[in-house]
């Protein structure tokens, strides 16, 4: 018979886990079994929460990764969440990369919803509207210059939309979007079409986009632009039944 003043009936555990009490029998072995169960069962759940942390976290990561070029964006936004959520509900509805449609504003304005043409055209706003293109959506460039930018979203939309329906087409690469809005003529010519040439006042207003620098702004020089400027936003793809489709230049 074991001496009880060496192996009390019963031990009580308060140590961790907490709020849990266990009543072992006096059998060292037992203590020790169960000790290393403890251990074991705590050091899986442990290694189970921390995995599940980290894939969450990446999860997150990816979710919450920035707008392209939303960065210089925010110098004029009130409201970035709710500016890029619109943008990227716009590129959606136009069936392109919102990379695609952050460049073109860029290069039409910086992202400065408020902008004019400094050279006298009187184009206003995120991608220049023109003063006679203004009036065809019952509004004038005043009216744009003193919008903001999540109510100027919604002319942008419904003229890409626009233009998109009378041309017919998909805009299947970021000239195609640009040119839908510096010279919409232009959507189906051949890379060394002129938009504009020399002597002409609408050559100097544009003589910025003549890359090659030869006296004519041609589809060619938009492309060659655009990929100097923004080749992230060039390498974008859009999806069309399955396949994607990446522009490369003529």
């Amino acid at each position: 018979m074991q001496n009880s003043s060496i192996y009390p009936k019963k031990i009580k555990l308060t140590r961790w886990p907490q709020n849990l009490s266990l009543f072992l029998s006096a059998k060292p072995v037992k203590v020790i079994v169960i000790g290393l169960f403890i251990v074991f069962t705590n050091c899986f759940t442990w290694l189970l929460f921390s995995r599940s942390s980290i894939d969450t976290g990446n999860l997150a990561a990816n979710h919450t990764k920035s707008l392209y070029l939303l960065k210089q964006a925010a110098t004029y936004l009130t409201d970035t969440i709710a500016f890029e959520q619109k943008v990227r509900k716009i590129a959606k509805k136009l069936a392109v990369p919102p990379e695609w449609l952050m460049a073109v504003m860029h290069s039409e304005s910086g992202f400065n919803a408020s902008a004019r043409n400094f050279k006298g055209s009187g184009a206003t706003g995120l991608i220049q509207f023109m003063p006679q293109t203004a009036k065809q959506y019952d509004i004038t460039v005043d009216q744009l210059q003193n919008m903001n930018h999540l109510d100027q979203l919604d002319y942008v939309y419904a003229y890409l939309n626009k233009v998109k329906k009378q041309y017919n087409i998909k805009y299947n690469n970021i000239t195609s979007l640009y040119l839908a809005i510096l010279y919409p003529d232009a959507l189906d010519a051949e890379p060394c079409y002129a938009l504009y040439s020399k002597p002409s006042i609408q050559y100097k207003m544009n003589a910025g986009l003549d890359e090659d620098k030869d006296g004519k702004v041609t589809v060619q020089d938009i492309d060659k632009r655009l990929k100097r400027m923004y080749p992230t936003a060039c390498k974008a793809t859009i999806k069309d039944e399955g396949k994607t489709n990446i522009f490369s230049g003529w």
